[in-house]
């Protein structure tokens, strides 16, 4: 499947269903739309963009795994 992000085309090769993959496509251009609206008149780069996007999506990933283990914690100490 060939996506644009950032107006650049990439291949995604996987056995995940295209909507899937759309929806992920989606979900990145308006992080991006939107840490490009927060920087105001900055003209950051697509390279930029990309980073501030991994960085924020990388927070919420480790925010998740904290909570997740503070749960598997309580499960096994209400065991």
């Amino acid at each position: 499947m060939t996506v644009r992000i950032m107006g650049d085309e990439y291949t995604i090769v996987g056995s995940a269903p295209d909507d899937y993959i759309n929806d992920l496509i989606k979900s990145v251009e308006e992080r991006i739309e939107a840490i490009a609206i927060a920087h105001g008149n900055a003209k950051l780069s697509k390279t930029q963009l990309a980073v501030l996007v991994a960085l924020q999506l990388t927070d919420e990933l480790q925010q998740l795994r904290m909570e997740h283990e503070k749960m598997v914690k309580l499960l096994q100490e209400a065991k």
